[in-house]
């Protein structure tokens, strides 16, 4: 396994240019239409966090996230939440969408998700900026501490790299794998606290919420822009958030490649 890792390492290096040509035609074809382009990337997720915020604050009158402004609270985990479900509904019909790829036995397939994420990364990095200046705005100067969001999106990217192999591969055979993502994703939006505070959850059941992977990204956003938390004054929750990786990445790829041969029977 562990040199089938390195080996798929070394492709991935060999065919970087194919993957940043995949990950620009994409970034491309996704705004072409449109007369802001680009500009919705930002605009969607800092509003609805924005209106979000002015309900709770003000409509409810309510304060979810204790003795700091709910807005910068609010937009850092949203953001982080944002990127983790955009990655993973698009993944999911990426094999799909790029049918016309699978009758070309020598090119690498494995490599599309890999060329999505880095197309919808380029819009997270700028909304990641900008939800820094919101912070600052608001009383968080950034630190040193604000580098390791680098860290905490390059583990999403590798969460979501597996569960895009897992999904992107058998929604061709069962599509409702497809609807089922849609359907995880809302009830994921919930019960990861992004609108509210996990200090409300009595502390004998915390380990509940704490296995959502998504948590640990979504309070990493928030450690490394508002609270100051390093990743690794959290031994206990990395270790898992990469061992749950680590096997979602070896399971995708195992997926994948059983599935492979059978992709064009379906498409």
């Amino acid at each position: 396994m562990i040199q089938t890792a390195f080996g798929f390492i070394r492709s991935l290096w060999t065919q970087r240019r194919t993957i940043v040509e995949l990950a620009r035609r994409d970034f491309i074809s996704q705004h072409s239409g449109t007369i802001l382009g680009v500009f919705w990337n930002y605009v969607q997720p800092l509003t609805y966090a924005v209106v979000l915020a002015l309900v709770f604050s003000f409509g409810l009158r309510q304060n979810r996230s204790g003795d700091i402004p709910y807005l910068p609270y609010l937009i850092s985990g949203m953001i982080a939440w944002h990127f983790f479900a955009a990655g993973l509904g698009n993944l999911s019909g990426i094999i799909k969408a790029h049918s016309f790829l699978v009758r070309k036995g020598n090119f690498n397939l494995a490599i599309l998700p890999l060329g999505k994420l880095l197309s919808i990364m380029v819009p997270h990095l700028a909304v990641m900026a900008a939800t820094v200046v919101i912070c600052w705005l608001n009383g968080f100067a950034p630190s040193l501490y604000a580098l390791q969001l680098f860290y905490y999106l390059a583990a999403m990217a590798c969460l979501l790299l597996g569960l895009g192999w897992i999904t992107s591969a058998t929604c061709l055979f069962i599509e409702d794998v497809q609807n089922l993502v849609g359907v995880v994703l809302q009830f994921g939006f919930w019960l990861t606290p992004i609108i509210w505070n996990i200090r409300m959850v009595p502390e004998r059941l915390r380990w509940l919420v704490m296995i959502n992977p998504a948590c640990y990204l979504v309070n990493g956003y928030r450690d490394s822009m508002i609270f100051r938390v390093g990743f690794w004054e959290k031994p206990w929750e990395t270790l898992y958030y990469w061992l749950f990786t680590l096997a979602v990445l070896a399971l995708g790829g195992l997926v994948f490649r059983r599935l492979r041969p059978h992709f064009g029977e379906v498409l």
